[in-house]
This record gives C-alpha cells, sequence and structure tokens, in this order.
C-alpha cells in the first residue's frame, strides 16, 4: 500500500469535530459520573478506609519490631513483652486482611459504576449517529463507526472503574503519606523532595507526549476495523476476481504500521518504568544509610527506620501506578476525545426553534427556484422549479448524476436548499418540524436494507402501533401476501441480517410493502425496481399502477416502463430540468426522453411506445 493511500485510508478526524483538552473531557464525563454518584459516595467511603487501613499496617509493623526488640515502650496500649507482639501482630494481620476484603468490595462496585456509565455513554453515542446527517455517513465508513460505538466506548470502561479508582486513591495515598512521612523524620523527607520533584516532572512530560503515539493507533485500528468489514460485505467480489491475496496483504500493512506505534509506545513506556525502578532503589538507599546512622546513633529505632521504609514504597506506588496505567488512561482519553468529537457534532438540517409539526398535505409540495450545493461551490441543482400536486403522480428521469436522487434528499428533508425553498401547502418546509413530516411520506429507498428480527417487523420497522391486520393489508397492497402465506411462521418468520433468506425479488417487495403500512399522504419511490427480476417488477408494477392511482406519488425511474402512466415526467440533468409533459406529450417532442425511451422500448413509434 502507497503511502497516500495509507493516507487516505487513515484520514483525519472530521473537521466538524470539536477538539477536546483533557479538562474539557472530564467536564464531559461529568454528567455521568452523577448519574451514580450513590454508588461513587460509597467507593468514596471504602476507598478512604482502605488508605487509612494501609497506613496503619507499617506503623503495626513497627510498633510489633520495637516492642519485640524493647527498643522503646508501644505507642498503643498494649502489654509489653511477648504478649504485646502477639496483640500488634494479630492487629497487623487483621488490617491488612480486612484492607483486602474491602479492596476486592470497592473493585467490584466501581466496575459496575464502569458498566453502566459506558452503557448509557453508548447510548448516547448511538443515539447521536442515528440523528446526522448523511453527510456524515459518507466521511464515516462503517469500520470506523464500529471502532467509534463499540471499541472507544469499552475502551473508557477501565478508565471509568479501575483506572479512575486506582489513580484517585495514588493521588490520596500520595498525600497521606507524605504527611506521615515528614511526621517520622521531616528531615530526611526533605531530602527525597528533590528526586520525588525529578520524578514528577518526568511523568507529566512522558504522559503528554505519549498520548500523540495512542491517537495515531487508535485512527489505525479504525483503518484496519473498515478494511475488514468493507472486504466481508464484499467477499463474493473478492473471491471472484480472486483479490484475497491482495486484501491479506493490505491488511497486514496497516497492521505492521499499527505495531510500529503501538512499539514505539511501549519503548517510552518500558523506558520509564527503568527509570522509574532506578529512582526508587536510589532514594532507599539514601533512607537505609541515614537512617542506619541514626539508629546508631540511638535517634531512631529499627521499627521506625522499617515503618518510614515501608512508607517510601508506598509513596512511589502511586506514581509506579500511573507508569503502569498510563497506557489505560492514554487510551481512554483519547476514545473519550473521539466520542465526544462525535457528540459534539450539530445537525446542518436542524429543526427550527419555531418550526411546528406538519399538517396533513392536502394541496401540494412545490420546488421554488432550488438551488444546492453540497461543497458550497459546484451546484448539483441550479434553479429547479415544480409542483407535487395533491392526488398526481410526478416522474424524474434522467442520467445518473443529473440531480434526481438530490430532489429526493431535499423532499425528505435529509438536506436543505443553499437557495429557494420547498414549500408545503404553502409553508415553507424548514418551518415544519421533521419528524413529523416524514411521517407523512412513505418512502422506499433503491438499496434495501432488511434487519434482524421477523418478517413483520420489517415490514412495519419494529413499529409496535401497527398492528397484523395493517401488516397484512400492505403486503397484500404489493402481491407479497404469498411470500407470508409461504412461510409457515407468517409474519412471525425469522429473518437473517440484511434478509439474506429471502431473494433479491422478495427483499424489495418487503421494502415497498413498509411504504404502505401508515397509508402515506406522499409515496416517494427511488429506483424501486432497478435490482429485481422481470417476474417481480411485473409484481410491483401492476401493484403500482393500482396503488398510485389518485395517490400524491414523487417516482425516480431508470426503467421508463415503470412511470409511463405518470401524470408529468421531468427530465433531469445538470441539475436542472431540461424537458416536462406526460409520456406521449414527450414522446410526440422527439427531444432527450424520446431517445432514452427508444433504447428501452421497441421503436414502434408514438404514443405505442
Amino acid at each position: 500500500m502507497s503511502p497516500d493511500a495509507l493516507a487516505h485510508l487513515l484520514g483525519e478526524d472530521d473537521a466538524r469535530e470539536r477538539r477536546h483538552s483533557s479538562r474539557e473531557l472530564l467536564g464531559r464525563l461529568a454528567p455521568y459520573y452523577r448519574e451514580v454518584r450513590g454508588k461513587l459516595l460509597l467507593a468514596g467511603a471504602l476507598l478512604l478506609t482502605v488508605i487509612g487501613l494501609g497506613l496503619a499496617g507499617p506503623f503495626l509493623l513497627g510498633q510489633v519490631i520495637d516492642v519485640a526488640t524493647a527498643a522503646r515502650p508501644p505507642s498503643l496500649p498494649v502489654p509489653a513483652g511477648r504478649p504485646g507482639v502477639i496483640v500488634l501482630a494479630l492487629c497487623f494481620v487483621g488490617a491488612v486482611g480486612l484492607s483486602f476484603l474491602l479492596e476486592a468490595s470497592l473493585g467490584f462496585l466501581m466496575s459496575r459504576v464502569g458498566v453502566s456509565m459506558v452503557i448509557r455513554l453508548k447510548q448516547d453515542l448511538f443515539r447521536k449517529v442515528l440523528s446526522l446527517d448523511p453527510d456524515f455517513f459518507r466521511d464515516y465508513p462503517p469500520g470506523k463507526l464500529i471502532a467509534r460505538v463499540e471499541s472507544d466506548t469499552e475502551s473508557l470502561k477501565n478508565l471509568f472503574s479501575s483506572t479512575a479508582l486506582q489513580l484517585l486513591r495514588a493521588s490520596l495515598t500520595f498525600g497521606a503519606i507524605f504527611v506521615c512521612m515528614l511526621l517520622l523524620d521531616a528531615r530526611t523527607t526533605l531530602i527525597l523532595l528533590p528526586v520525588l520533584c525529578l520524578i514528577g516532572v518526568s511523568t507529566a512530560f512522558f504522559v503528554r507526549y505519549v498520548r500523540s503515539f495512542f491517537v495515531l493507533a487508535r485512527r489505525y485500528y479504525a483503518a484496519i476495523t473498515g478494511l475488514i468489514t468493507e472486504y466481508l460485505q464484499g467477499i463474493e467480489v473478492v473471491r471472484h476476481h480472486d483479490y484475497a491475496a491482495q486484501a491479506e496483504a493490505q491488511l497486514e500493512h496497516v497492521q505492521r504500521a499499527r505495531a510500529a506505534v503501538l512499539i514505539k509506545a511501549d519503548f517510552f513506556n518500558y523506558s520509564f518504568w527503568g527509570f522509574f525502578g532506578f529512582c526508587e532503589v536510589a532514594t532507599a538507599a539514601i533512607v537505609i544509610g541515614v537512617g542506619a546512622e541514626q539508629v546508631r546513633q540511638g535517634t531512631l529505632s529499627v521499627g521506625t527506620l522499617v515503618v518510614f521504609l515501608e512508607y517510601l514504597r508506598q509513596v512511589f506506588m502511586p506514581i509506579q501506578l500511573l507508569s503502569e496505567f498510563v497506557s489505560q488512561v492514554q487510551r481512554g482519553f483519547v476514545a473519550a476525545g473521539r466520542i465526544f468529537g462525535i457528540l459534539s457534532l450539530e445537525t446542518k438540517v436542524p429543526d427550527a426553534p419555531d418550526a411546528e409539526p406538519a399538517p396533513p398535505l392536502e394541496q401540494a409540495v412545490c420546488f421554488e427556484d432550488v438551488r444546492f450545493s453540497y461543497d458550497g461551490q459546484t451546484e448539483a441543482l441550479r434553479g429547479v422549479s415544480f409542483e407535487i400536486p395533491c392526488g398526481k403522480s410526478i416522474a424524474l428521469v434522467g442520467p445518473s448524476g443529473g440531480g434526481k436522487s438530490t430532489l429526493v434528499q431535499l423532499l425528505l428533508r435529509y438536506q436543505d436548499p443553499s437557495a429557494g425553498r420547498i414549500t408545503v401547502d404553502g409553508r415553507d418546509l424548514r418551518q415544519l418540524q421533521r419528524r413529523s413530516w416524514r411521517a407523512q411520506l412513505g418512502y422506499v429507498p433503491q438499496e434495501v436494507y432488511l434487519f434482524p428480527g421477523t418478517l413483520g417487523e420489517n415490514v412495519s420497522v419494529f413499529d409496535a402501533r401497527a398492528s397484523e391486520a395493517q401488516l397484512m393489508a400492505a403486503c397484500r397492497a404489493v402481491e407479497a401476501e404469498d411470500l407470508v402465506r409461504s412461510r409457515a411462521a407468517g409474519l412471525d418468520t425469522p429473518l437473517v441480517e440484511r434478509g439474506a433468506n429471502l431473494s433479491l425479488g422478495e427483499r424489495q417487495l418487503v421494502s415497498l410493502a413498509r411504504a404502505f403500512v401508515t397509508e402515506p399522504r406522499l409515496l416517494v419511490l427511488d429506483e424501486a425496481t432497478s435490482s429485481v427480476d422481470p417476474e417481480t417488477e411485473g409484481r410491483i408494477q401492476r401493484s403500482l399502477d393500482r396503488l398510485l392511482a389518485g395517490r400524491t406519488a414523487l417516482i425516480v425511474a431508470h426503467r421508463l416502463e415503470t412511470i409511463r402512466a405518470c401524470d408529468e415526467i421531468l427530465f433531469v440533468d445538470q441539475g436542472q430540468i431540461v424537458e416536462r409533459g406526460g409520456h406521449d406529450e414527450l414522446w410526440a417532442r422527439g427531444g432527450r426522453y424520446r431517445k432514452l425511451a427508444e433504447r428501452q422500448f421497441a421503436p414502434v413509434g408514438g404514443g405505442d411506445a
């Protein structure tokens, strides 16, 4: 794979996505934490108890040593000599055991917190994705979206639960132990302060530097997911053209590139860990040297020296945890940035603040001097004007890329005109709520998609309000009743992904039946018979001839046989209507429509064509 191809595959994040700093990301995550604040308060109480027990352990151990060696009287009210040693040892074991028990409970509680927060975040992200414009899905292939919705949210699970817990615990433990060390031996603690500052500065630099590696690694992961998704969806083409070896090589190239990035990140991670270990040993040597001299002089007991060394080990633990968890922290923040980048997007076609529910269509839909550009430069539509009167059917024909599908997108309000307007009974479509307007439309897209579920659920698109009688009436209307009757389970027949257990023609019939379940005010057919066999096309055509009588419809067609009976045919090319009229009128005119028709119909002339 060439560098240019790899760069294109990786791509940059959508320019519409807002970039977030770490502080902003924490602010965006705060509402999710507030929803589980009860569990978090309980976790906080457990955490403080665990930290307290962690501080008590070394202190009790020092007391055991001092009492056993008779170096000094015990600080706690226990007997001197062996009985005191036994009591203190039992207290030490009890503190350690209780600490382990509470720590396990704390981990389980935070795991539940992480799972519940990720479920909510995943639902919010999926809801946002479903609400975005068609342009968004052109920029984000399925593999990239799967990585965002599934993998990125899972990366946050550890950040929400174990990683966040460990980092909070490390911070509190560091502060508490540092105070205890100052109380035990302020002079030795202050000697160690420059080393601790050096480690802190190094850690901050390391975290900032390594983050870029994990950002790039996540982009590679999304690219890999996208490649796998595309190749699996096009498996028949891959097999037919013997493209498997090239596909494997392309995937391997991207995987190796990702591995190289992760290896660099691991190199810096382990290098920092080695530096950290050296600093820990060096400071321990300093403490032992200084402490041994104090023990020799009788100003420090052996037990106190052991306590100080144990606290020193624990004060390094927070920094060590940061070193160990830095990759998870970085992955979590990178994933959070990508997730909130999408959550911060706004649809290009929002409802106006004063938008009202769309009233039932009663007169006409009018396109008035409509212009539209996808990129703001090249116009896909140039001053298009036409009317769809109630009870009339209008057909759009013409070469591919002429603007037919763009007109459909505008009518469905997936886009808004760059200039001009579309009116519904005289009211600007932009002043009507999108959802209520689309509820009046029956839409049959060119590409049929069926979902895993039952046959009936796919006809109703999982609308529980649709009764079985309504579903059967819709199937009967499009001559799909035998499709239902031929299955033992009828409407309860399970369908696999994309309806693969139905033929292509049967899938198209199901898609067509969907449009008639709700008795739409306006029917929009986008190449409804473009990919079906002649028998199914005949059934669909007979159904449409019957169903379109007296019904308002906009039909996009390449096969002119399906639109000969339409009230008006618009020939669209290069963003303009270049011819309009009925079939017989356009045929007699001898223009571009007739040339297109002659290529499809037997040239018997005139209106008989």
